[in-house]
C-alpha cells in the first residue's frame, strides 16, 4: 500500500470516528431551502440594518491591536454596534487573509433543530455577502451536531443577521457560513463544533466568531456581578461551568463554549479581553434597571 493511499485511509478513518462524514462537495438533497411565501430564498435579508446607526457604529469604531486572529466574541445586540464594528475593524487590519467567516449565536426562539443553519448568500447595502457553501457541506454531514437547513431562522434571528452588514463592510471578500445553537445543544456537541471548525480552517483561512449577549435583565450593580463570575469562568477556561449559566449570565453558554473549545484546538492558551461594556455606558444611565451586558473577546 502506498504512502499516499494509507494517509487518504487515515483521513477516512478518523473523520467516521468523530462522527463527521468526508466532504460531500454539495449540499445533500434533503437541504433544500425552506420556502418562504411563493417561493425560496435565493438571498436572506439584513432584517435589523439601519443606515444611520451603521454609520454612527463604524464612525466610533476603534480598532484593538491585535496583529493575529482567529476567532473572538462579539455582541449581536444593535445598541452596542459599535463593539461588532470595533472587532470587525481590527480583523480587516490584521492583514490576515481570510476565506471564510464562520458565525456561531444563539437561536433565541429555540424552534427548528438545535443546530440550524443556511445555504443562501446575504443581502446588503454593501454588496453580496456569499455563503461557503463547502463549509455547510461539512456543518450538515456531520452527523454529532445533526444540524438543518433552516434559512428563515438565520434571516430572522438577530444573532447572526445583524453581524453580516459588518462583515460585508469590513471584509468585503469572505464568504460565511452561520450556525444558530438552541440551549439544548450539550458540552460534547459544542466541543464536535469545535473540532469540526478546525478542520475546517486547516484548507482554508477561517474567523471564527461567537455572538454573545452577556448578562440579560438585571439592574446595574447586579450585572456586574454577574460579569465578574463570567469573566473568571472565561480565564479559568472552565467550560462545564459556562455551559451551567443562566440567562442572567449570558445568552448563548453553547456559542461560549464552543469557542473556547476551538481555542483549546487552535492551541491558544486564553483569551484576550478586547473591550467590556454595557447598556449603562451607552444609554449612559448608571442605575439602569435592565442592563444588558458585552464582552468582546480576540483569540490569536
Amino acid at each position: 500500500m502506498s504512502k499516499k493511499t494509507t494517509a487518504v485511509l487515515a483521513v477516512l478513518i478518523l473523520l467516521t470516528v468523530s462522527g463527521c462524514s468526508p466532504p460531500i462537495g454539495k449540499l445533500p438533497a434533503d437541504t433544500v431551502p425552506t420556502a418562504t411565501g411563493t417561493g425560496y430564498i435565493k438571498q436572506l435579508d439584513c432584517v435589523y440594518f439601519e443606515t444611520g446607526d451603521f454609520s454612527a457604529h463604524t464612525a466610533r469604531a476603534e480598532t484593538y491591536g491585535a496583529k493575529t486572529l482567529s476567532a473572538g466574541v462579539v455582541p449581536h445586540h444593535l445598541l452596542a454596534g459599535e463593539l461588532i464594528a470595533s472587532f470587525f475593524k481590527t480583523a480587516a487590519q490584521t492583514g490576515e487573509k481570510y476565506d471564510t467567516v464562520i458565525l456561531l449565536g444563539p437561536n433565541h426562539q429555540g424552534e427548528g433543530a438545535n443546530i440550524s443553519t443556511t445555504a443562501c448568500s446575504w443581502k446588503t447595502e454593501f454588496g453580496t455577502l456569499d455563503c461557503d457553501e463547502d463549509a455547510v457541506s461539512e456543518i450538515i454531514a456531520c452527523k454529532t451536531l445533526e444540524a438543518r437547513i433552516n434559512d428563515d431562522i438565520l434571516q430572522n434571528d438577530h444573532a447572526v443577521s445583524s453581524l453580516v452588514p459588518y462583515i460585508k463592510y469590513y471584509l468585503p471578500d469572505v464568504k460565511v457560513a452561520a450556525m444558530l445553537l438552541t440551549r439544548q445543544v450539550t458540552l460534547e456537541q459544542s466541543k464536535n463544533i469545535a473540532l469540526l471548525l478546525n478542520s475546517i480552517a486547516k484548507n482554508k483561512k477561517c474567523l471564527v466568531v461567537g455572538s454573545v449577549d452577556f448578562s440579560h435583565g438585571l439592574p446595574v450593580e447586579e450585572a456586574k456581578i454577574r460579569d465578574e463570575d463570567t469573566q473568571k469562568a472565561i480565564l479559568d477556561n472552565d467550560l462545564e461551568r459556562i455551559k451551567r449559566m443562566p440567562n442572567e449570565n449570558l445568552d448563548s453558554p453553547e456559542t461560549l463554549c464552543a469557542v473556547l473549545y476551538y481555542m483549546q484546538e487552535r492551541g491558544a492558551c486564553a483569551a484576550t479581553l478586547f473591550s467590556h461594556k454595557s447598556a449603562a455606558d451607552f444609554f449612559e444611565n448608571p442605575i439602569l434597571q435592565d442592563c444588558t451586558t458585552y464582552f468582546v473577546l480576540g483569540i490569536p
